[in-house]
Parts: structure tokens; sequence; C-alpha cells
């Protein structure tokens, strides 16, 4: 494999191919010239590349790990592709709407990856379908706050309006507050540049509301969902799940559901190298089926409408802005 990675994130690189060690070899890396990704193509025992083409093309890989999108193109992420490279990103590759269709991989679908996604974290996965026998819910809500490396604040508000629209239509309207870290601008701004914390509250057209909260800047990193309507209270975060049916069924179905071993303490919350360590894993087994591209298109549509939102101050429409798209 081969990884690209920016200074900032250069040690999260190193410290995920230690977890990975015996399941991929690094073939090269990649990334600006500066002291921190030389230090760490010294540490691999490769030589660090300012050029991903012709990395790629110097040392073909079955995979090109993207911690960060700093100086990568999506048509360096397609020719990697197109070379037979699976992409694996921790930072949305599409920003804005314009750029979804050239960030397809027609007839290699899935191709390229984001993680570590909350729909494919092992405590979504043990539930199953839980949405299915319960009906539209009334409340969905999603929290992912966590440390600037351990995901932006664009991919955890990206990563939880997909979340959020696998059990809810998309929202008529969204109303959102972005506050900002002092030193950035405070009126909306390019969603990779954003900082932070995020608030948004979203309405569908069948009355049922989503809460959505993101931070780069929490002390404690957590990622956790809650659907709720009369029948189910349904909750999940990155390692189990919770669900508790309506007072006609016994109530130990409410009980913790254990789920795959993620490694270190079994009863601390896994980090989010481990996370992503656990997706690679799976992708590598058994790939699961990509994101639809709708989805994603709405998703985005959701994280512009939140910032549009917090720029007026006022409610803003997601199909307005897939409509302008």
């Amino acid at each position: 494999m081969t990884v690209w990675t920016s200074p900032a994130r250069a040690a999260l690189a190193e410290q995920l191919l230690d977890v990975m060690a015996g399941v991929v070899r690094p073939l090269g890396v990649g990334g600006p010239r500066t002291a921190e990704v030389e230090a760490l193509g010294q540490a691999l025992d490769r030589p660090a590349d300012n050029d991903l083409r012709r990395l790629l093309i110097d040392r073909p890989a079955a995979y090109l790990l993207v911690t960060s999108m700093r100086d990568v193109g999506i048509a360096d992420l397609r020719s990697a592709v197109d070379a037979g490279t699976r992409v694996l990103c921790l930072e949305p590759v599409a920003a804005e709407l314009s750029e979804l269709d050239a960030s397809e991989t027609p007839g290699q679908p899935g191709a390229i990856r984001f993680l570590p996604a909350f729909p494919q974290s092992p405590g979504l996965i043990a539930a199953a379908d839980p949405a299915e026998p319960h009906g539209s819910p009334s409340m969905v809500r999603f929290s992912s706050l966590g440390r600037p490396e351990e995901g932006s604040l664009f991919a955890r508000t990206l990563d939880g309006w997909i979340t959020a629209l696998a059990f809810c239509g998309l929202p008529e309207s969204v109303d959102a507050q972005l506050h900002q870290p002092d030193g950035l601008p405070r009126n909306g701004i390019y969603p990779r540049a954003i900082a932070g914390w995020l608030t948004a509250h979203g309405r569908t057209a069948d009355g049922g509301v989503v809460l959505l909260e993101a931070s780069d800047r929490a002390v404690v990193r957590r990622r956790e969902l809650t659907v709720l309507n009369a029948a189910a209270d349904f909750r999940v975060d990155d390692t189990t799940y919770r669900l508790n049916p309506a007072p006609t069924a016994p109530q130990d179905q409410g009980a913790p559901v254990p789920t795959p071993d993620l490694g270190g303490d079994a009863d601390a919350n896994p980090t989010y190298v481990d996370l992503i360590a656990d997706q690679w894993r799976r992708w590598i087994e058994r790939p699961a089926p990509p994101t639809p591209p709708g989805v994603t298109a709405q998703a985005l549509a959701c994280v512009h409408a939140c910032l549009l939102s917090a720029r007026t101050g006022q409610p803003e429409s997601p199909a307005k802005l897939l409509r302008l798209r």
C-alpha cells in the first residue's frame, strides 16, 4: 500500500500502519515536502515523494491511504483507481456538489471509500436493520465529537448526514449554527476549512426532526446515534447498540449487544485508529456495499445547507441546493 498524508496527520498515518502491520505492507510515502512527511518516509524506510501520480506509477499498490486531501485532486484518485488501486480516504473526496460526478468511479463502484464511516461501525453493523419494523422515526439525533487529528468538522458533518438519511427523508429545511475558534471566519466558509462546533436542526416532510451536532474541538471523542418514535428507542455508538421496544416486549431486549474486538482495553472507547483499522480489515476481507451516489449528494447538500444557514441565520433547503446543482 501507499500512503499520502499531510504534516498534521503524518503521525496518525504511522500509528495506523503500526496497527495494520502484517495486514498491509507500505510501498510508498507521499505528501508535501515537510519535515513530518520526510520523517514518516524514514520511519517506513520509504523515501517520501511529493508527486502522487509518479509515486503510484513507480510503486504500484493495491491500496492508497489518503489521510488528507491537501495537494490531492479528484483526478489523481481516479487515476489511481484506473490503475487498479483501491482508495481509502479519511476525508470526503468531494467538497462541492459540482465535484460529485467527477468523484464517481463508473464500473468500479466503491473503489474510493471514506472511513471510518459510522454506517460501517461495528455497533451499527451488529444492529442489522433496526429501523424496518418500527416505522418512521419521530426524531433522529447524531453526535460526532473529537479532535482535529481525529477527523475534520466537514468529515464529521457529512458522515452525520449520511447516517441520518438512512433513517429519514431529506429534510425540507435545515437551521444551523457554526461557532468557529478565534482567528477563523464566522460567516460560512469553504467546507474543508470549517472548524469548531456545528449544530443543525432539520425538519422532514412527515414532521420528523433531525438533530446533528459535530465538533473537531471536543475534549472526548465519541459518535452516537439515537432514533426515536412511539414504537422504539434505538441507540448506537461505535461498538454497541441498544434497542428498547415499546413496553409490550420483555425488557431484556434492551441489553447491550457485544461487537467485534477492536483491540486494546475491552471497556475503553476504541481509538480513531482502531476504527479505521477495523473498517480497512473488513474491506480487505469482504467490501461492504458503497454509499449510493444519491445519498452522498443529499448529505452533501445538507452540509451546504448548514453552512448557508449559519451565514444567513435562516433555515435553508437542501433540495433547492440539489436543484441548483
